[in-house]
């Protein structure tokens, strides 16, 4: 007889412990709401405390579980604390995701100054080692755990005037596949997601409508990202459905080609 396998028997992540940072909107909101959907109980962190405590609000609507802490990408004590804080409210850390990040376009990279070039890097780069080396004492305590590190399709591709957004958002995937290798023998998946332009309010400041056209035009699917299309993506990678995979550079592009 056919067996018949729902999503939540086939993810089996009902119960596990996540860590979204920069859940306050866009791909973290997205990535947030999508767990919680699937029974995650989900950390919800942000620098905007305001919205970041509406979308915890809105997971307890929907009947999900969720807590919300401060969260400052730029402060080691801070990201500490969260993991600190993640443990004492829910009493571990099974999953995490490294969402936080992001950079205006500036100039060209001659005219970036010490501390632009500084900023991007701490802000993208740097906060997710430390997030990485806060939470990896928990994982390895369990002898299991699931990591996503969101980049960038610049990381692969490149980009104009970013220069020091896309070098952090690559450094990302060197970070990933070393530590996919470090955390193995504790059984602690480490994956990345470059993100292709995606569909949220900083896209549409970043970028002008001739732009986003120009990337539906490139894109075969024929449209950019929303959200859901990277949640879905992060979902599948901290599932039991996923527990071969590792080291891995994941990619939800529309079939756009990022590598020319």
């Amino acid at each position: 007889m056919e067996r018949i396998i729902s999503m939540k028997d086939y993810l089996k992540v009902s119960g596990k412990i996540a860590i979204v940072t920069g859940s306050a909107h866009g791909i973290g909101r997205g990535v947030a709401m999508g767990l919680a959907s699937y029974g995650v109980k989900v950390m919800i962190c942000d620098i905007n405390d305001k919205d970041g405590l509406k979308v915890k609000e809105e997971i307890l609507a929907a009947g999900g579980e969720a807590e919300y802490c401060h969260f400052d990408a730029f402060s080691s004590e801070s990201i500490n604390h969260l993991a600190k804080e993640t443990v004492r409210l829910f009493g571990g850390i099974d999953i995490l995701v490294n969402n936080v990040g992001g950079g205006l376009p500036s100039k060209g990279f001659e005219a970036i100054s010490d501390e632009e070039w500084d900023r991007i890097i701490r802000f993208n780069l740097s906060s997710t080692f430390y997030m990485c080396r806060a939470a990896f004492p928990y994982m390895k305590e369990k002898n299991a755990g699931k990591i996503v590190n969101i980049s960038s399709g610049y990381a692969i591709g490149g980009g104009d005037y970013c220069a020091h957004y896309a070098s952090a958002k690559a450094g990302i995937i060197g970070l990933t596949t070393s530590l996919a290798k470090e955390m193995a023998p504790y059984n602690i998946n480490v994956n990345v997601i470059p993100v292709p332009t995606t569909d949220t309010p900083m896209v549409h400041i970043t970028n002008t409508p001739e732009m986003i056209q120009e990337e539906v035009n490139l894109t075969p699917l024929g449209r950019i990202a929303v959200p859901e299309d990277i949640a879905n993506t992060v979902l599948f990678l901290v599932s039991e459905s996923a527990n071969y995979v590792t080291g891995q550079i994941v990619a939800p592009n529309g079939g756009k080609r990022m590598l020319v």
